[in-house]
């Protein structure tokens, strides 16, 4: 009898040993890693805590601007665009019909959204581009160019209720060293005159994911010190031109099957510069491709590529039936991605819904991020379902 006892003392330890570890198992919090375990069923570790309120910052293109619906979650608004000349004047006409860009700042629908944000209590921002390495090389060279273009803004920004200036600025290709810290000294000029004018207009830029190395136009731990925000546009890892099928924003799988994905990314950031002053970047779209096959990462047919908002993949999807859709999930990347045929033609699209979306504001959360910034607002159409996941996330 006190042995049977003995071993049903010992069996009920063991037990609860097990029970521990297993439940520290589960919850365990290590820095810099993914918030989910591997394996089908995705775990999440213990959520970090958030340390303030998250940015929800939303790009607004101007081809938008009559559809968007703006939303109680996003704390920016920023309008794309102003475009930067290489004299360092802005763009107000294309050949024979005024810039686009442009001609929508001055709309009855601008100032409409304008005083909605205001009424929201949403920070309004500008954001202005340079796309043409050519341009980008006359303006960073010429600090006349660049003393044209701080006047330019500045009557913009009497003209305009703006709070922040976010810079875009796309280089293609490997820059000089010279044009790299060119590109530093300008935001540090940036930085000075909007701080000794503006007491209120805060200051982001925008960077490829790979910025982190030492090959981009970006000096990124050079730059951190002069801005508000570091705007991680991590999307595009798979494009219209790319020949296999893939996700547009792999949260994971880069060392695997891509290149690169958004953990590696983020993690490389997080050790340059304060990781509260990074937004990531996330996609309200995808691509969409004719593909040789319904695999998740087949041969694309060349020129195929197109964008595909979230809205244009709700339609298909609501029409499923009609053209054989077959919803899939990349475990690798943590993204969804949908196939159909057409006119005997196979077709698949890689986008971001709800799930993918969360696992990325779980990452943003567990690296203490500043929070996230959405190419682009008008994508999504009427839906709310990603609204919904940013709520309880970011927004508390």
């Amino acid at each position: 009898m006190r042995k049977r006892t003995f071993l049903l003392a010992v069996g009920l330890v063991l037990t609860s040993i097990l029970a521990v570890a297993s439940i520290t198992w589960w919850f365990i919090d290590l820095p810099l890693v993914s918030p989910l375990k591997d394996g089908s069923l995705f775990r999440f570790t213990t959520p970090e805590p958030t340390t303030s309120k998250k940015v929800v910052y939303g790009f607004l293109p101007y081809w938008n601007i009559n559809t968007v619906q703006l939303q109680p979650e996003l704390t920016h608004l920023a309008y794309f665009s102003l475009t930067i000349a290489g004299d360092g004047s802005l763009v107000t006409r294309e050949a024979t019909y005024e810039e686009p860009g442009y001609n929508k700042l001055r709309s009855e629908a601008f100032l409409d959204l304008a005083a909605q944000a205001k009424a929201n209590g949403t920070q309004l921002e500008l954001v202005l581009t340079q796309m043409k390495n050519d341009d980008i090389s006359a303006f960073l060279n010429s600090p006349t160019a660049q003393n044209r273009f701080i006047e330019s803004l500045d009557n913009i920004l009497l003209a305009y209720p703006f709070s922040g200036i976010n810079i875009d600025i796309e280089y293609v290709g490997s820059p000089s060293p010279a044009l790299r810290n060119n590109l530093t000294v300008f935001m540090q000029t940036l930085n000075d005159h909007l701080d000794t004018k503006y007491s209120h207009v805060q200051l982001s830029i925008d960077v490829y994911a790979s910025a982190y190395t030492s090959q981009g136009l970006w000096d990124i731990s050079a730059l951190a010190e002069e801005i508000d925000y570091l705007v991680i546009m991590a999307y595009d890892f798979h494009r219209q031109s790319s020949n296999l099928s893939g996700p547009v924003a792999p949260l994971f799988g880069g060392k695997k099957y891509w290149d690169t994905d958004i953990s590696q990314a983020l993690q490389a950031y997080v050790k340059i510069m304060p990781s509260q002053k990074i937004l990531l970047g996330i996609p309200f779209y995808g691509y969409e491709w004719r593909t040789t096959s319904a695999d998740s990462q087949a041969p694309t047919f060349p020129n195929t590529g197109s964008t595909a908002s979230y809205d244009r993949v709700q339609e298909l999807l609501r029409d499923s039936a009609g053209l054989g859709l077959v919803e899939g999930w990349n475990e690798d990347a943590l993204s969804p991605y949908l196939t159909y045929t057409e006119d005997g033609r196979i077709y698949t699209i890689y986008y971001e819904n709800s799930r993918s979306l969360s696992y990325k504001l779980d990452f943003v959360n567990q690296l203490d991020l500043g929070g996230v910034a959405i190419w682009a607002l008008g994508y999504e159409g009427d839906s709310r379902e990603l609204w919904d996941v940013i709520k309880p996330k970011l927004r508390p």
